[in-house]
């Protein structure tokens, strides 16, 4: 008997998108609770994570072969989006973490073997930026250095990591992305930073790592389409047919929208009561309060819209056979920048607008703000870098860099 056909789910119970979203609903109030001690912690509490394996969040992107949900994308985000209105930090994690279950489907079926083949529900973390050093010998490559911001890796047994291998001539860097077990890095601790405190992002580093050429997976393969897991039939659904930047960025930028809308939630409680310091007028007869609630709802509303109606057109193009093209994928990666800016407005509007109380530290309100601005200086919501892309794009004119082809 094969080591796949042991392991895998001979049965499972595909859970539906409504359910999945009732499901983070319900886990709100205690994800609330544990919030302070997830920032305390500088890494998600492990009840979260708990929690959330148990409500099936990072199986909604994973493939059925494995006994995933294959999720539409749509619901995969509001489920975020909801997470993060308790925790921003949690939600990035259910997020970064989950997103990785998709990506690993697209390696040979070999390498899926290697991370799964005891236990479905391992966890994996990512560092794409390429800062440690790549050393292509026979049979695979040799990994060492230091990578940086692989949030939650205190959580998961193996880490996927970005790499170039230099060849004299080539017009890019030969991108990987390489998968390494947990025994092979030595996490640096150092987290201590403004907002998203509880993500763990913390550094690795490698001493000397081999890693066989069936964990590697080529940057052309994942932007082309054309990855062994597709040929091999672990990643056939349309999910998989998602394009990387599209699918990862929203992990990225979605936490801010919870988070926004949790700081409206907060801002409009406290303003029923509220009333000034100086003439005990209340807050809510003021016509500038009222316009500024609308101003900030009206801003996280058409961010959620815009954001599930992308995912729903990309869905029915997938679902239909149809290739998406370049403009549209440059246009989804900016439009998800856009969301994180939409947030921003929304959010700097009612931290102002709150006064001095908004200065306390040790609150929901503070939190969320904060951790939106940490999720601002993320490259992947760079709004001024893919907005120039999409504007290139929208020319017929497309960028010769890696960075830019990353749409």
């Amino acid at each position: 008997m094969s080591v796949t056909t042991a392991i895998r789910p001979a049965t499972f119970e595909k859970v539906d998108g409504p359910t999945l979203i009732q499901r983070a609903r319900d886990l709100q109030p205690v994800l609330r609770e544990r919030a302070a001690n997830t920032e305390k912690l500088r890494m998600v509490d492990p009840k979260n994570v708990e929690d959330f394996q148990k409500a099936g969040f990072f199986k909604m992107f994973q493939s059925s072969y494995w006994g995933g949900y294959e999720s539409h994308p749509a619901d995969i985000f509001t489920v975020q989006e909801i997470l993060a209105q308790a925790c921003p930090s949690s939600a990035w994690i259910m997020g970064v973490v989950g997103v990785h279950n998709w990506q690993l489907a697209h390696f040979p079926k070999k390498a899926q073997e290697d991370v799964w083949a005891l236990d479905p529900t391992v966890l994996l973390s990512s560092s794409y930026a390429p800062t440690g050093k790549v050393q292509a010998v026979e049979g695979g490559c040799i990994l060492s250095g230091r990578w940086h911001y692989s949030s939650g890796i205190d959580h998961v047994d193996w880490v996927l990591l970005g790499g170039n291998i230099i060849s004299e001539g080539a017009p890019f860097p030969d991108y990987r992305t390489y998968l390494v077990p947990k025994s092979d890095f030595e996490i640096v601790d150092d987290w201590h930073v403004l907002g998203l405190k509880g993500t763990g992002s913390k550094s690795l580093d490698i001493k000397e790592a081999f890693v066989p050429n069936h964990r590697q997976l080529p940057i052309i393969a994942s932007q082309m389409l054309n990855t062994p897991g597709m040929h091999e039939g672990t990643a056939s659904a349309p999910l998989f047919g998602v394009p990387f930047p599209t699918i990862f960025g929203a992990c990225i930028t979605t936490p801010a929208l919870g988070a926004a809308q949790r700081m409206a939630d907060l801002f409009i409680e406290a303003t029923r009561t509220a009333t000034s310091l100086y003439s005990g007028a209340r807050w809510a007869d003021e016509q500038v309060t009222q316009t500024r609630i609308a101003e900030s709802l009206g801003e996280i509303r058409a961010a959620r819209l815009q954001l599930r109606e992308n995912f729903n057109e990309i869905m029915n193009a997938l679902s239909n056979g149809e290739d998406l093209s370049l403009l549209q994928r440059a246009q989804y990666r900016f439009d998800h920048t856009n969301l994180v800016e939409f947030s921003q407005k929304a959010a700097d509007r009612l931290f102002v607008a709150s006064g001095a109380r908004s200065l306390m530290v040790h609150q929901a309100f503070q939190r969320n703000y904060l951790d939106i601005q940490a999720a601002r200086v993320h490259a992947i919501n760079n709004r001024t870098k893919w907005g120039q892309i999409y504007g290139r794009a929208s020319l017929d004119e497309f960028g010769d860099d890696l960075f830019s082809l990353f749409i």
